[in-house]
């Protein structure tokens, strides 16, 4: 099965107020997955609004999606302030995509790729000063909406009591999507899974980690401890703060100097540029931050991000002013 553009429309400002919910999906390959989530994909245009909308329903909310046209603060900030122009009935704004990690943190617990990261706080890292003793931040925090983690908590107790249903949501995005694809998203498994040492970088930028980097100066999840153990498709979520620049951090002494000073444990790029919004930022874990990120755990992390999404949709009060159907 594929998934389906299905019909276009030019929906009317009334008919646009029955959407309460926004998510951007910063790149194709995260935007795939969320689309597979959605009852009857709708695309929608607006006029003076250049963005092309997907809209469906997610349970008992009408939910609006959109991509970008370049990933980073520049170009999220013009695509969200749109979106916010054309659909003034929005109550909540998710953020859902990819993101680099923090492999070991607080009490040696252990993220590993495919793991998801919903954020506590989003902390921007492009405030401060150039010293002579290095760059120097200005903290400029930022928090989701009252609502919004109202609902984070409230599915953690229910995942703490009942597990989690991003297994089964996983199932229902790859029966939408096309299994031949390049970007169908497997859980490539333990031993496509490896933490390189801190201080051994990259070897050769022509050549994949799997062709010109020492394994021998690497971990598998196994070696790193039981709290790196997963089955298949269950991935861990991960609650914290979430740092965000215009650049990526790519190098493990930048990772883990970010994490002293403000505890971040997700690294992106778009998040900061939507602190008026009060958006939630989900995130799959497809690198580590470091010289050896790669692209082949993306089409899997963009899908347990989306996944969790999904789920905290459905943990949302359906709006009670709502009653018009697609």
């Amino acid at each position: 099965m594929s998934l389906s553009a299905g019909d276009v429309r030019w929906p009317s400002e009334s008919e646009r107020a029955i959407y309460t919910i926004g998510w951007i999906a910063p790149m194709p390959i995260e935007f795939n997955p969320a689309l597979a989530l959605l009852d009857r994909i709708t695309t929608l245009h607006v006029a003076n609004d250049s963005n092309i909308y997907k809209a469906g329903r997610i349970g008992n909310h009408y939910v609006v999606m959109v991509t970008l046209p370049k990933i980073g603060l520049g170009g999220i900030l013009s695509v969200a302030t749109s979106m916010y122009a054309s659909f003034r009935n929005l109550k909540h704004l998710l953020l859902v995509g990819l993101g680099g990690g923090i492999p070991e943190y607080v009490q040696e617990d252990q993220m590993v790729l495919g793991d998801i990261v919903v954020s506590t706080q989003v902390e921007h890292l492009d405030c401060g000063r150039r010293t002579p003793n290095g760059f120097e931040y200005t903290r400029q925090t930022y928090w989701p909406s009252e609502a919004l983690l109202k609902a984070v908590n409230t599915l953690r107790s229910n995942h703490l009591l009942q597990g989690n249903q991003i297994r089964g949501t996983l199932q229902g995005i790859r029966q939408k999507l096309n299994r031949t694809a390049r970007d169908y998203p497997d859980d490539l498994g333990p031993d496509a899974d490896r933490l390189f040492n801190s201080d051994y970088h990259h070897h050769d930028d022509a050549k994949s980690c799997e062709n010109g980097c020492d394994p021998g100066r690497s971990k598998s999840r196994e070696k790193r401890g039981p709290k790196a153990y997963r089955e298949k498709d269950t991935p861990r979520v991960h609650y914290g703060p979430i740092g965000s620049g215009n650049s990526l951090v790519v190098a493990s002494k930048e990772r883990e100097g970010l994490y002293k000073e403000f505890r971040t444990i997700c690294f992106e790029m778009e998040a900061g540029a939507l602190m008026e919004y009060r958006c939630l930022v989900i995130r799959g874990i497809s690198d580590y931050s470091d010289s050896h990120k790669n692209k082949e755990w993306q089409p899997y992390a963009a899908a347990t991000a989306a996944a969790y999404a999904h789920e905290l949709i459905m943990t949302l009060p359906a709006p009670a002013d709502v009653q018009v159907s697609l």
